[in-house]
C-alpha cells in the first residue's frame, strides 16, 4: 500500500484552512490597550515639551548657599557648602563667598568658585579657613556669575 501525496497535502491543507478560519480577523484587545497606553504616554511627553517650551525663561539666577558641615583639617577648617540655583537658567563660573564676621567686622574671607550650576539643580562645594567658623558668625553667598 502505497500513500498518495497529494491526496496528503490536501488534508494537510484543509486544516490549516480551518485553523484560519477559526481566528478572528481584526485587532486583538491587547493590541489596543497597548496602542492606547503609548497615545496617552505620547501625549504626556509632547504637553510637558511645549509647556516647558513656551514658559518663560526667569532672566536672572537665583543662587542660594547652604553650609552643609564644618571639617578640621591639618590646613585649617573645611566648610562644605551646597549652591542650589533656583531659577529657571543655568549660569557659569559662580563665585561663592563665604565670611566670618564678629560682629560688623569681617574677621577672614574665603571664596570658590563652581563651573556650572544647571538651573533648577544645586552643586556642592568647600571653602577653607583659618579661623574655627563655629566660633563666629559664618556668612556664604554668591557673589557673582557668568552666561555658559
Amino acid at each position: 500500500m502505497t500513500k498518495n501525496p497529494a491526496k496528503g497535502d490536501k488534508q494537510q491543507k484543509q486544516q490549516s484552512d480551518t485553523k484560519a478560519k477559526t481566528r478572528k480577523p481584526g485587532t486583538s484587545v491587547t493590541e489596543w490597550v497597548v496602542a492606547g497606553i503609548s497615545f496617552v504616554v505620547l501625549l504626556a511627553v509632547l504637553s510637558y515639551l511645549v509647556v516647558d517650551g513656551v514658559s518663560t525663561r526667569d532672566g536672572t539666577a537665583r543662587i542660594v548657599v547652604l553650609p552643609l558641615g564644618v571639617a578640621v583639617t591639618e590646613g585649617g577648617y573645611v566648610v562644605e557648602f551646597a549652591a542650589a540655583n533656583r531659577a529657571g537658567k543655568s549660569v557659569a563660573a559662580v563665585e561663592i563667598k563665604g565670611e566670618l564676621r564678629n560682629g560688623d567686622e569681617v574677621v577672614e574671607e574665603s571664596s570658590a568658585t563652581l563651573d556650572y550650576v544647571p538651573q533648577k539643580s544645586q552643586r556642592k562645594g568647600a571653602l577653607i579657613f583659618r579661623r574655627d567658623p563655629e566660633a563666629y558668625d559664618l556668612r556664604l553667598f554668591a557673589s557673582g556669575y557668568s552666561e555658559p
